[in-house]
């Protein structure tokens, strides 16, 4: 266990934390890697069960309200929201369209770590596609029959297996990398969890693509305002050397005049007095 793990063990304990809050600050935890698939399928699960659901939907609300250096709390939250519209409880559409402001607001969530990345963008992301999902019935109630199906045949895949190989309920399912077989803890979810944890890895793979390519969108458009304002400067650089020289050329023309009219008035002046002297 890391020492965030045992930080969050403490927490778990002294709060008086129940088994279905730990899963759901385990699987949303600030860890850099994401929750696995069995765990939130686990606590999909778990949203069936009235109370379950209720601590579980608690807890994710108070994680979709940290701000800051808590982004993963966020992100995580989101991760497992959409796990669970997927695979969870109806009652879980019902609750996430009544606050669908909530993750409205995601939307707009910023955040830039230490060295300058853009990190709230993953949430903004995940925020949008929840939002468009919910407000989408027809997308939603497909892509959660879907899922269900996908669970069955992979559920009736193993079951076929097991029964071939004469493995009893409990026992692990066959490895065929390894030939071997044991005593299972995940509820004959193994392989489920394995397919569910490759799901999450290209869900968090995608999610930082699109914020690399938000990023670089944004440099992009900074290195055009940069080039805009270096042009812009550029052209009132050429129009005030332009204005100067005018103002030069003006001011040598009026000396030039006035040169040429002082000249004028001496050689009138000379004149004058030359016809009285003579």
């Amino acid at each position: 266990m890391t020492g965030k793990g045992v930080v969050r063990s403490i927490k778990n304990y002294a709060k008086g934390f129940s088994d279905v809050q730990r899963k759901v600050r385990e699987a949303t935890s600030n860890d850099p890697w994401g929750p696995s698939g069995t765990l939130m399928n686990e606590i999909a699960q778990l949203t069936f069960n009235q109370h379950d659901f209720i601590e579980i939907m608690d807890m994710i609300d108070k994680r979709l309200n940290d701000k800051g250096k808590n982004w993963r709390h966020v992100f995580k939250a989101l991760l497992l929201l959409d796990y669970c519209l997927h695979v969870g409880s109806e009652n879980v559409v019902l609750y996430a369209k009544e606050n669908i402001y909530v993750i409205k607001t995601l939307k707009e969530f910023q955040h830039v770590d230490d060295n300058g990345r853009d990190v709230g963008a993953n949430v903004r992301q995940k925020a949008k596609d929840i939002t468009n999902l919910l407000t989408d019935d027809a997308r939603l109630k497909d892509e959660r029959r879907q899922r269900q199906q996908m669970r069955d045949r992979m559920a009736g895949v193993n079951d076929y297996m097991n029964d071939a190989m004469g493995i009893r309920p409990g026992d692990r399912p066959v490895d065929p990398s390894s030939g071997s077989r044991g005593p299972s803890n995940d509820g004959g979810q193994g392989r489920l969890g394995d397919s569910e944890d490759r799901e999450l890895q290209r869900a968090l793979e995608e999610s930082r693509r699109m914020a690399e390519t938000e990023e670089r969108k944004r440099l992009e458009k900074q290195g055009d305002e940069d080039l805009a304002k270096a042009i812009r400067l550029s052209e009132q650089e050429a129009q005030e050397k332009e204005r100067k020289q005018k103002e030069k050329l003006e001011r040598e023309n009026q000396d030039k005049l006035f040169s040429a009219t002082n000249n004028n008035n001496n050689a009138q002046s000379t004149r004058y007095i030359y016809i009285i002297e003579y």
